[in-house]
C-alpha cells in the first residue's frame, strides 16, 4: 500500500528549499507599489515593452499588485478578484515609513503639563500657575 497522504515529501523538512522558494516568489511590498502609483512614476511602470520571458509577453499588468496575466481576460477578472479589491483598500492611504517613525509623539496635556513642571526655569502658564499655588 502507498504511503499516508500527510506523511512528508521529499522537501517537507528542507528549511533551504522552502526559503528559496519563499524568496523566489515574493512579491513586491506595499509601500513599493504605492511609490510607484505616485503621478511622476507612473507613466514608467504602466508601460512594457515585449518581453518572451513574462506571461502575456508583459502586455497585461496589474500595477496595484505588480502581477503579469496570459491575457486581457485574465486581467479583467483580476480586477473582479477580493485580492486585488483588498490591494486597492491598502493603497488607499499612505503606507507607515521610517520617517513616520521619528515624530515626535503627543500623549494629551496631563503628559505634556507634568513634563513642562519638570523641567527647570520653565516659564509656561502651567509651571507659574504651580507655584504660585505653592506659595500661598
Amino acid at each position: 500500500m502507498g504511503r499516508y497522504s500527510g506523511h512528508g515529501g521529499t522537501h517537507t523538512k528542507n528549511k533551504q528549499y522552502k526559503r528559496a522558494r519563499a524568496v523566489k516568489n515574493r512579491a513586491k511590498d506595499i509601500d513599493q507599489i504605492y511609490e510607484e502609483l505616485q503621478p511622476g512614476k507612473l507613466e514608467k511602470h504602466s508601460k512594457f515593452e515585449v518581453d518572451p520571458d513574462l506571461p502575456g509577453l508583459g502586455q497585461h499588468f496589474c500595477i496595484h499588485c505588480s502581477k503579469h496575466f496570459q491575457d486581457d481576460k485574465a486581467l479583467q477578472t483580476h480586477f473582479k478578484s477580493k485580492p486585488h479589491k483588498r490591494r486597492l483598500t491598502l493603497l488607499k492611504e499612505k503606507p507607515y515609513t521610517v520617517e513616520d517613525s521619528q515624530i515626535p509623539i503627543d500623549n494629551g496635556p496631563k503628559l505634556r503639563n507634568n513634563l513642562l513642571q519638570s523641567l527647570p526655569n520653565s516659564t509656561s502658564p502651567v509651571s507659574t500657575e504651580s507655584t504660585a499655588a505653592m506659595d500661598s
